[in-house]
């Protein structure tokens, strides 16, 4: 089974249907482990699980109070057999999308390693953690304009290629928002209504690779216009990946439970820029660093650019950057 959030979403809803004959009702995930099958499950409760089978004599370290998920050590017995679990629950349930993405990566990463399930399912939830520790914050109206303008990108592409969200590397953290082959396009929005200045982060978001890197500017007008969950729904119209979308938004922190705050914050673009960013654009990158100016111990570089600089506006391009992107990669 791949990471696939759909196909997760149909296993809980087929165990969920069935009729309960033990704590808990089981869809098999079609994923087999030395210790057995691993599970999409639904408590009596309603809760959803995914069980990880694991050795009888295995000791496993619990976690139980946190307020998004929990892992608990869990026993399933009946008359012929006996079976214990890493029992991965869902705590909160207006959480529901993110559990169902972090699911999606654990069965994918025990997958590709399945005489290490238990190792996969801990590496997994440690990458998760910021995520999972309930003390994140909705997305504040810079970041949000920031995902809109990503997204805004994203829908002109998936109008060319229904697949291009495999190109989204933004959520990833990567260094810059989209990559295909040599090509790589960064994009900055900005909802001030005079300011041309972008801020720029670490010394690798404009180093560019051996292929090409344009940097597209976004001007936003709050206040009129459509919302992020408005463009959410178009794209999955569009998309053949809904999984994959699903699981880059969790990683940009756009949950759908947070969905009405976002739906009360409406941009219009109202300007674009695109930029070729190479030799004489304003930027500083490893390759200029000099003497004692070296990486070593310095990290958290950032800094701003102004695209009204004479350096920067010399080299502004008047190419359509999606069609560059997805054309010229």
């Amino acid at each position: 089974m791949t990471a696939d959030g759909t196909r997760l979403e149909e296993l809980w809803s087929a165990a969920a249907a069935k009729q309960p004959v033990s704590l808990f009702r089981t869809a098999d995930c079609d994923l087999m482990t030395p210790h057995g099958q691993v599970f999409a499950a639904v408590h009596d409760t309603g809760a959803r699980y995914l069980l990880v089978p694991i050795d009888a004599k295995h000791t496993l370290k619990e976690d139980v109070d946190g307020r998004a998920v929990t892992l608990r050590r869990q026993v399933l017995e009946d008359d012929t057999s006996y079976n214990v679990y890493a029992a991965l629950a869902l705590a909160d349930d207006r959480l529901r999308d993110l559990f169902t993405a972090l699911c999606a990566e654990v069965v994918e990463r025990i997958a590709a390693k399945p005489n290490q399930a238990v190792a996969a399912l801990r590496q997994t939830l440690a990458d998760w953690r910021s995520l999972l520790s309930g003390s994140r914050q909705p997305l504040s109206p810079s970041e949000l304009a920031g995902l809109f303008g990503e997204l805004t990108v994203l829908r002109a592409m998936l109008e060319h290629d229904p697949g291009a969200v495999a190109f989204w590397t933004g959520p990833t953290k990567s260094e810059q928002d989209f990559h295909r082959a040599g090509m790589a396009l960064e994009v900055k929005s900005t909802a001030s209504l005079e300011s041309h200045t972008i801020r720029i982060h670490g010394v690798g978001q404009l180093e560019g690779g051996p292929g090409r890197l344009l940097l597209t500017w976004v001007r936003l007008r709050p206040g009129r216009g459509r919302s992020v969950p408005d463009l959410v729904d178009e794209i999955l119209a569009m998309t053949d990946d809904q999984a994959a979308f699903h699981a880059a938004l969790v990683l940009a922190g756009y949950l759908e439970t947070e969905r009405e705050i976002y739906s009360r914050r409406a941009f219009e673009v109202t300007e674009i820029r695109t930029f070729e960013v190479g030799p004489g654009f304003p930027r500083i990158i490893v390759a200029g660093l000099t003497e004692d100016a070296t990486l070593a111990g310095l990290d958290n570089i950032d800094y701003d650019v102004d695209l009204e600089s004479a350096p920067a506006a010399a080299a502004r391009v008047d190419v359509d950057p999606v069609k560059a992107f997805l054309e010229l990669a």
